[in-house]
C-alpha cells in the first residue's frame, strides 16, 4: 500500500460498481488472480489496482482480508512501526471489493512505485539479485556488496514487520519482490494473502520447507526458512541451495559473520521451531549485537561440482564472494582412458592368427 491516506477515500468494503470504468489490464491469470486492472476512479487517491480473484472468497477469507484492510487504516499507536513499514514498502490491501451479490471478488491494492519499474514495462524483480556478478554484468553493472546488503536489509525488514504482527506471508519467491537500482530498496506484492499465525502454503518449486510434511499449512517457521533462502540467494548471488550453504559456512568479506550464522540456523536447523526470528537476522545484517541461541544443524550437503563452461553456479563469483585468486584446479577433470598394455595387444594378435588358420584348414578339408 502507500502511506498516502488519500488512498482510503474509498470505503473498506467497496462495491465493484463504485469503481466506475476500469483502465488498463496489466496482468492475467497470475497466481490466485484472474486479472489485475488499473483503477481510474476520480478521487480514489494514488494509483490503485483492482485485483480480481479467480473465485470469490469464502466468509473466513473475507474476514481475514477485512482485518488486513483495517490494520492498514488504523491510527492506533499499537503496531505503528510495523504498520509504517508495511504501508510504505508493500502493496498492502486498501479495500475488499464485492459484486452485486455481496460476494468478495477481489481487492484494491496500490501500484508499485515507478522507481521499481523497468523501462520497457513490468517491474524489476529481485530475481536478478540472485545472480552472480558475471551473469549480472551481461545486462548492467553488478551490485556492490553494500548494495546487496542494503536490499537484503530492506527485504528482511518487511519480514520482521510481518512477524511482529504474527502474519504469515508464505509466498516468498523471486517474482513477488521488486528492487530499486537507485537506492536498493525492496517492494513486496500480493500482501492480501497474509494470514494470522497460519495460512495456505503457496507452493513454489525450490522453496519447499524441508522440515514441513507436504500439505502442512504455512506458519511463521515456514516464512523464516523462505525469507532466509531468498535473502541468502540475493546476498551471495548463488541459487543452488548446497552452494549457498557452503558459502555461508565460510562467508567472504562483505557478509557479516553473525548474519551468515543466523541464515544457516534458519535454513539448516534440525528443528524448525528453533529457526531464529527475522528481527534477529535484521539486526545481524545491520552488523548489530548478535542475539543467537545455540541451534543444532544438520550436516551440510555435498558441495556441487562445477560443470565445465557453467558460469551460473560458480562458487564465489559475486563481488561478495570473489576470492581474488585464480580458480586453477577447480574444474572437474575428465577421466583418462586406460592405455592398452602390450600384453593385451599380443594376445589379440595370437587369437586373430588362430582364427584365420582354422578357417584355412576347414576350407581345405571341405575341398
Amino acid at each position: 500500500m502507500t502511506a498516502d491516506r488519500s488512498a482510503w477515500a474509498l470505503p473498506p468494503v467497496t462495491p465493484l460498481t463504485a469503481l466506475g470504468g476500469l483502465g488498463e489490464q496489466i496482468a492475467t491469470n497470475n497466481g490466485q488472480s484472474s486479472a489485475v486492472t488499473r483503477v481510474s476512479t476520480p478521487g480514489s487517491g494514488p494509483d490503485l489496482l483492482f485485483k480480481r480473484y479467480k473465485k470469490p472468497l469464502d466468509d473466513t477469507d473475507a474476514d481475514r482480508l477485512d482485518r488486513l484492510v483495517a490494520f492498514g487504516r488504523s491510527d492506533a499507536a499499537a503496531g505503528r512501526p510495523s504498520r509504517e513499514v508495511l504501508l510504505s514498502r508493500t502493496s498492502w490491501p486498501v479495500a475488499r471489493v464485492t459484486d452485486d451479490t455481496s460476494a468478495t471478488i477481489g481487492c484494491l491494492i496500490p501500484t508499485a512505485p515507478d522507481a521499481f519499474a523497468l523501462p520497457g514495462g513490468g517491474f524489476r524483480e529481485i530475481d536478478t539479485l540472485a545472480r552472480s556478478d558475471e551473469r549480472f554484468a551481461r545486462n548492467g553493472t553488478p551490485p556492490t556488496p553494500e548494495q546487496r546488503l542494503t536490499a537484503c536489509r530492506c527485504l528482511v525488514g518487511i519480514a520482521a514487520a510481518l512477524e511482529e504482527r504474527k502474519l504469515v506471508y508464505s509466498d516468498w519467491n523471486y517474482a513477488n519482490a521488486f528492487w530499486n537500482p537507485g537506492d536498493y530498496s525492496v517492494y513486496l506484492i500480493d500482501m492480501d494473502g497474509c494470514a494470522q499465525h497460519t495460512g495456505d502454503d503457496v507452493y513454489q518449486p525450490g522453496w519447499e520447507d524441508p522440515l514441513a510434511p507436504p500439505g502442512t499449512p504455512a506458519d511463521l517457521h515456514t516464512d523464516r526458512y523462505r525469507v532466509a533462502l531468498l535473502t541468502a540467494r540475493c546476498l551471495t548471488g548463488t541459487r543452488n541451495l548446497a552452494e549457498v550453504l557452503h558459502t555461508l559456512a565460510d562467508p567472504p568479506a562483505g557478509v557479516p559473520r553473525g548474519a551468515a550464522d543466523l541464515l544457516l540456523d534458519m535454513l539448516w536447523a534440525q528443528d524448525r521451531d528453533r529457526r531464529p526470528r527475522s528481527s534477529a537476522l535484521l539486526a545481524a545484517l545491520d552488523d548489530g549485537p548478535l542475539v543467537r541461541s545455540p541451534v543444532a544443524r544438520s550436516p551440510l550437503p555435498a558441495r556441487p561440482a562445477v560443470r565445465r563452461g557453467d558460469t551460473t553456479q560458480q562458487p564465489r563469483q559475486t563481488a561478495l564472494t570473489r576470492t581474488g585468486k585464480s580458480a586453477t584446479g577447480t574444474q572437474p577433470q575428465q577421466p583418462q582412458r586406460p592405455e592398452r598394455s602390450k600384453e593385451n595387444v599380443t594376445w589379440a594378435l595370437v587369437a586373430l592368427f588362430v582364427t584365420v588358420l582354422l578357417i584355412v584348414i576347414i576350407a581345405a578339408n571341405a575341398s
